[in-house]
């Protein structure tokens, strides 16, 4: 069955009467005026991944950015593999991630600090989503995460985690 979706007007409110068909699981509301779209993001948000390796974090943001961009909000991905990998070239192994690691966790913060102020800078420069991908599974980092977002930047934060049983 077909559902009906109206031409809306600035306030969201019916124009008139033109009806797009859509089937029943795609409704579609049309701006009244070409060009113009709604404000969906009234100030600049951070979507932070959260989950073990291998969980979908990396699928999961990417598709996310690829609809919110489809219906014209424009977010970008921030992965944190693409950083370290930039970082350090020292590391072939799983030492690496080891906690007890201190070097390697220097880095690894430094790599996280550094896609976060490419995240502050980008979304103060015009962006409005931002979706930071990345394990952060352990209470520090999202704690550092939400001081320099929310306390420091002001912009909205929340976590995604995903998980696979």
């Amino acid at each position: 069955m077909d559902r009906e979706a109206f031409v809306m007007d600035r306030d969201g409110l019916p124009k008139f009467p033109e009806v797009i068909r859509r089937n029943s699981h795609c409704p579609k509301v049309v701006p009244s005026d070409l060009g113009e779209r709604a404000n969906y993001v009234n100030s600049p948000h951070v979507i932070c991944m959260v989950g073990l390796p291998a969980r979908g974090k990396t699928y999961i943001a990417t598709k996310l950015s690829r609809y919110l961009n489809w219906i014209g909000i424009n977010t970008k991905v921030f992965n944190l593999g693409e950083y370290r990998r930039h970082a350090t070239t020292a590391y072939k192994s799983h030492e690496f991630f080891r906690q007890d690691n201190e070097e390697a966790m220097a880095i690894r913060t430094q790599c996280a600090r550094n896609a976060l102020n490419d995240v502050c800078s980008w979304l103060e420069s015009g962006g409005e989503v931002a979706v930071f991908d990345a394990t952060n599974s352990t209470m520090e980092r999202r704690s550092m995460i939400e001081d320099i977002v929310v306390k420091k930047m002001g912009f909205k934060l929340f976590f995604v985690e995903s998980v696979c049983d």
